[in-house]
This record gives structure tokens, C-alpha cells and sequence, in this order.
């Protein structure tokens, strides 16, 4: 199987461990191996098979599926940092190997969503963005003529419409008794 970026090569580091005039099936090592497959042991110069042993433990706990004998020698080989780093070169992660939560907010660059990527629902032109105090939603255009009106704090804004009343007359630039004067520029 193939892999993105570099293979950096690790150093092993190898602990022993001897055991003489033992008759204990179990036996402390003095360091944490990673798994099974790390360790390498042999009793009176045989390797041991996988299933003749298991480990627990921090340290390494070693248990035997049988006791040792008195004149048996066991030595146990560990191998620690095996295997290789896999280095994953710059700009080769595709959208489908990232996690769903392996994009965060502080990953992404300030002024770098356009509108493609923000989604208001039946987008139209003339939606306005607004927050309504829980979230950020759509304000569908308004009909020509109206402005965005805001109504206060804690408030959503709405569209308005002007108001016109053309009854009555202005006369010596003094509006009628319980008109206002309304311009617009």
C-alpha cells in the first residue's frame, strides 16, 4: 500500500532482561514493552512462541504459562520505538481523509469563506445575513421602496415601508395640525 510523505526512519533501542534460579511463571521487566511482538524471549536458548507468555502492566509484567525451573535460564529481548514515523508531506491530505471534527475555527485563515461556503437556505438575491441572538439566519429581500429597519436592542430587523399620507396641505412650509414631515434624500 502506497503512503503520502516521507518515511523517517527510527532508531530501535533493545532492553535484556535474564532470569536464573528462578521457579516463578511471572516476572517484572524493568521497562514498558509496546505489545507482544516486541519481545523476544527464549528459555534455556528456545524461543518461546507468543502463546507460551502474556504481558500486563506498567513495567511489563511477563507471565509464563508455566513456571520456570530451577536450572532454566530465560532471557528476554525487548524492542522499543519499532517500526517508522510516517511523515505526511505539505498539501497532500484530501477533504475525504480528514476527520468530521479535524477542522476547527482556529484552523481557518480570518476573510477566508467567501459566500460559496455560506449556506442561508433558499439563498436569493437581496438576502440579508442577520444575527437573531441565537444564530446567524436569512432575511428574505424586501419588495422595492422598503428599507432595513432595526426595532431595538434584543431585536431582529424587518423591512419597512414609508409612510405617506397626502391628505391635507402644507402651507407656509408649516405642516397641518398632526403632520410630520417626512424627507428622504
Amino acid at each position: 500500500m502506497s503512503y503520502l510523505g516521507q518515511a523517517a526512519l527510527k532508531n530501535s533501542e533493545l532492553k535484556v532482561f535474564n532470569v536464573t534460579s528462578s521457579t516463578s511463571a511471572t516476572h517484572v521487566l524493568s521497562w514498558t514493552a509496546p505489545n507482544e511482538q516486541s519481545l523476544f524471549i527464549t528459555i534455556n536458548g528456545v524461543k518461546q512462541q507468543e502463546d507460551a507468555y502474556s504481558i500486563a502492566g506498567i513495567p511489563t509484567t511477563v507471565t509464563l504459562t508455566d513456571a520456570l525451573v530451577a536450572t532454566d535460564k530465560m532471557e528476554v529481548v525487548g524492542v522499543l520505538d519499532i517500526g517508522e514515523i510516517t511523515v505526511v508531506g505539505d498539501n497532500t491530505i484530501s477533504t475525504s481523509k480528514l476527520g468530521n471534527t479535524s477542522v476547527t475555527t482556529a484552523k481557518i485563515a480570518d476573510n477566508a469563506v467567501d459566500g460559496a461556503k455560506i449556506a442561508m437556505g433558499s439563498d436569493a438575491q437581496g438576502d440579508v445575513l442577520y444575527y437573531n441572538g441565537t444564530d446567524y439566519v436569512r432575511l428574505a429581500p424586501g419588495t422595492s421602496g422598503q428599507f432595513l429597519k432595526t426595532q431595538g436592542a434584543s431585536q431582529n430587523v424587518v423591512w419597512g415601508s414609508v409612510v405617506t399620507d397626502t391628505s391635507g396641505a402644507w402651507t407656509s412650509g408649516t405642516a397641518t395640525t398632526g403632520k410630520t414631515l417626512v424627507m428622504g434624500f
